[in-house]
């Protein structure tokens, strides 16, 4: 257990004077390592070098400690001591019960072969580039408000900071911080001098700039990824070869080639193996100053830059010379080992404060030289992705290659290595039901956006919920049929959001339920209210769709001629697809198990057009005498016409092919099954005599 959480008795003597020494020292340390451990804003950002940490940690510690949210990162907080006390005992059993130098097994049969691969596989040459916006959303109202540059300002209202500029940050005010937190540490280190001041957040504003920078970004690299709003990873080794082979070019030549992959012929060399190391890395260096010089001419904003042979060390070094520099750092094996010896291990991306805690509590880890010397200790407690991801971070490793690929790759490559993507906003704790659904609404359709942007196609959805008191509650399903696939766009969007309404229903109804009647009343929670929606789509399906056209497979022709003019007049109408019969809004269609049952000997002409549809003119029978083209859904029977109709029947039955469906018809087989095996056993038990 972490000496935070120690008694102050555990380690006084039996004089008072020891004991009121002891037991200050104990409350300040107690103080400090609270603080670090529970709040998000007790950790430094860029601009908060030499700030009394020890005086601001206390402030937000006696402002916010009988707040909900401090009373959940104590219970949280608490679970983390568990566990961290569970993985020292792990580790005192297993020193216990070995009878070799187990740590020094695992290092030579495991751990330093996978760690010399590692190495063997870093780049030779720092090209890979991180460029991050200086207090980005600050930034975009100071050029229309020059003043907000001299004064304590933030982004944000008292419930939650987004952003802060450089001034304020000298308080200790920072991104992830409540409002009301801010003002206090600005008055009170200030001796009520200064205020912050709030300025409203204008996302349409952010969305603007971000796209005039990025802009600017693709002209060094077509292939770019912007990490957020802010933020960019992109890889100038094609722009530098380009230059390096042929200097005469003007940036707009090279810029043509760039966007013309074909047209560039390839050098059989790599670029280290052409140039001395020397020369490319002062290249790299040049040109990187020049694109945040064309980023501040262009925008009126500054940026920041981490240049190195992997993404996961420029980010660190984007971050050393802020505001508005930059950072370069070797490929060296001896460059990077200096370069991260005595990083904390807070400083890397993905170690945040519960894995610093962790670290620091089981193995005394405080820097990425310790967690280097405790690689053996790592690799036996943690799960094997957590171990593997840490023991790359001891020695700064990241894959970081820069995949290419040409536009028919792009989808499936995306599918495949992205994990997931989603959205979600704070707002003010609100229990209205409306509100909930049109916030809920606004959210998911702005992942819309991103999904149709990106061409994924996702099968799994997650809705997450932040409760008034701080609680997190999540609810997730998959599909079958992956959302948003080539025929049915228009209909996934709605799906989506139905999707994230009936959750959010569900989990409303299960809270309420859980807490109408309690044992005492006592024990009875507030309302459903909530502060925080997210909504995430994974598990995104990975190539074309499966589903190929039912047009060959159910099309009745009837000439080829009357066919092709029946199909150019159906073409021309512009019809939405056939809504959901099986939509979660109840409907007046009645399902007839009889008829619903499919037969190749069916009589087509004797169907009757499901009363729901909007347009009955879109079902026709076989007994016309039009001789147009004609398909049926094999889920529900409806009809349709020839001409756009791949699409129409593809993204009916997209919708109409959900759970509902499946259940009702797998039911019905399953009865049906079940009385001929009944059948059987009778007529059996009558030969039998029985």
């Amino acid at each position: 257990m972490e000496e935070t959480y120690n008694s102050d008795g555990d380690s006084v003597d039996n004089s008072n004077t020891s004991m009121t020494a002891t037991t200050t020292t104990n409350n300040t340390n107690t103080t400090t390592n609270e603080a670090k451990n529970l709040l998000i804003s007790a950790s430094d950002k860029a601009g908060m070098g030499g700030i009394d940490r020890e005086r601001i940690n206390a402030i937000l510690l006696r402002e916010s400690g009988t707040s909900d949210y401090m009373k959940r990162q104590i219970s949280m907080d608490d679970n983390a001591n568990k566990r961290i006390q569970q993985m020292k005992e792990r580790l005192e059993e297993k020193d216990n019960t070995s009878t070799n130098d187990w740590r020094k097994e695992i290092k030579q049969s495991t751990v330093d072969p996978m760690l010399q691969k590692y190495r063997s596989q870093r780049r030779p040459i720092s090209t890979c580039c991180v460029v991050d916006m200086d207090s980005f959303f600050i930034s975009c109202h100071i050029l229309d408000n020059p003043h907000l540059a001299e004064v304590p300002a933030c982004v944000g209202g008292t419930s939650m900071i987004s952003t802060s500029n450089y001034v304020a940050r000298k308080y200790g005010v920072r991104a992830a911080m409540p409002g009301y937190l801010g003002s206090k540490l600005v008055s009170e280190l200030s001796n009520g001098k200064e205020k912050l001041t709030f300025v409203k957040s204008d996302f349409s504003l952010y969305r603007k700039k971000s796209a005039e920078v990025k802009d600017i970004l693709l002209q060094y690299d077509p292939s770019l990824t912007m990490g957020s709003l802010d933020e960019a990873y992109m890889d100038i080794e094609s722009y530098l070869s380009i230059q390096l082979d042929d200097k005469c070019l003007s940036h707009e030549d090279i810029i043509t080639i760039l966007k013309n992959k074909a047209s560039h012929t390839k050098q059989t060399q790599q670029l280290h193996e052409r140039f001395p190391m020397s020369v490319i890395h002062k290249a790299a260096q040049d040109l990187l100053n020049c694109i945040r010089k064309k980023v501040k001419d262009s925008t009126g904003l500054t940026c920041s830059a981490g240049l190195c042979n992997n993404y996961l060390l420029a980010k660190v070094a984007s971050d050393i010379n802020k505001p508005n520099g930059q950072f370069f750092l070797g490929s060296e094996e001896n460059d990077i080992k200096t370069f991260i010896r005595t990083l904390p291990t807070r400083k890397i991306c993905g170690i945040g404060r519960v894995m610093e805690k962790t670290l620091r509590g089981v193995c005394g880890i405080e820097t990425i030289q310790d967690l280097y010397n405790k690689r053996a200790e790592v690799y036996f407690l943690f799960k094997p992705a957590s171990a593997q991801s840490l023991l790359r971070v001891s020695i700064g490793y990241s894959d970081s290659e820069h995949r290419e690929s040409n536009e028919d790759d792009e989808e499936e490559e995306e599918a495949l290595h992205r994990k997931g993507i989603s959205t979600e906003r704070t707002f003010s704790p609100t229990s209205d039901w409306t509100v909930m659904c049109t916030k809920l609404e606004g959210i998911t359709m702005s992942l819309v956006e991103d999904l149709r942007e990106k061409s994924l196609r996702p099968k799994t959805i997650t809705l997450k919920i932040k409760l008034a008191n701080f609680d997190i509650l999540t609810r997730a399903t998959t599909r079958d049929i992956a959302l948003f696939s080539a025929n049915n766009q228009r209909q996934s969007a709605q799906d989506l959001v139905d999707i994230v309404i009936r959750l959010l229903r569900d989990v409303k109804r299960e809270y309420d339920k859980k807490n109408k009647a309690p044992a005492e009343p006592s024990t009875k929670k507030s309302p459903f209210s909530m502060r925080l929606l997210g909504v995430r789509c994974s598990n995104f399906q990975i190539g074309k769709d499966n589903q190929s056209s039912l047009v060959s497979h159910y099309q009745v022709a009837r000439g080829s001629d009357d066919t092709d003019k029946a199909s150019a007049d159906s073409s021309s109408d512009k019809r939405s697809p056939v809504k959901n019969p099986y939509s979660p809004k109840p409907t007046n269609r009645q399902v007839n198990k009889k008829n619903s049952k499919m037969s190749p000997k069916r009589n087509l002409g004797n169907k009757s057009s499901p009363s729901n549809l909007k347009d009955d003119s879109n079902i026709t029978s076989t007994t016309n005498n039009d001789f147009s083209t004609e398909i049926q859904c094999p889920i529900c029977q409806a009809y349709f016409k020839s001409g756009n109709v791949d699409v129409d029947i593809n993204a009916h039955i997209d919708t109409c092919l959900n759970a509902a469906t499946v259940k009702q018809l797998a039911k019905e087989e399953t009865h049906e099954w079940n009385q001929r095996n009944k059948k059987k056993k009778r007529k059996l038990g009558d030969f039998f005599g029985r």
